[in-house]
């Protein structure tokens, strides 16, 4: 039952697909500063913006599973059975759009090229070493 509440709490609470929203505007912010060829860049531009489209679009349309979720969790006698069937729409919703939105970010690939690519998704820094080490 725990476990149900807490998938419950995070589900209602974006998934996923809202995590996009902010790297998506973090990517537009790269592309707008480190791409120098206007045509890449317009063009990088609009494959991101139709991206944030179809994630708004998306999490404008999982309002109504939301609002379902939120009166299952509502009930103090609700069983980890009706979370579960509370969230399954949300679960599947949230995993096609999520594996949509990847696709979208990886749409921009042979639009940057290798070089572009990597200015606008810089590699992770390499972790500080441990103290003692």
């Amino acid at each position: 039952m725990l476990t149900s509440l807490i998938i419950a709490y995070f589900v209602l609470h974006g998934g996923g697909a809202a995590a996009f929203t902010s790297q998506l505007d973090q990517v537009a912010s790269h592309i707008k500063k480190e791409i120098t060829v206007e045509a890449t860049k317009k063009q990088a531009l609009a494959v991101v913006e139709t991206a944030q489209k179809a994630n708004k679009t998306f999490l404008d349309s999982r309002k109504k599973d939301a609002a379902a979720l939120g009166k299952v969790l509502a009930d103090r006698n609700a069983t980890a059975a009706q979370l579960d069937a509370a969230m399954a729409p949300l679960l599947a919703a949230d995993s096609v759009a999520t594996a949509a939105m990847a696709d979208m970010v990886f749409a921009l690939k042979p639009v940057l090229g290798p070089s572009d690519w990597g200015k606008v998704f810089p590699p992770a820094p390499a972790p500080k070493p441990a103290k003692g080490s």
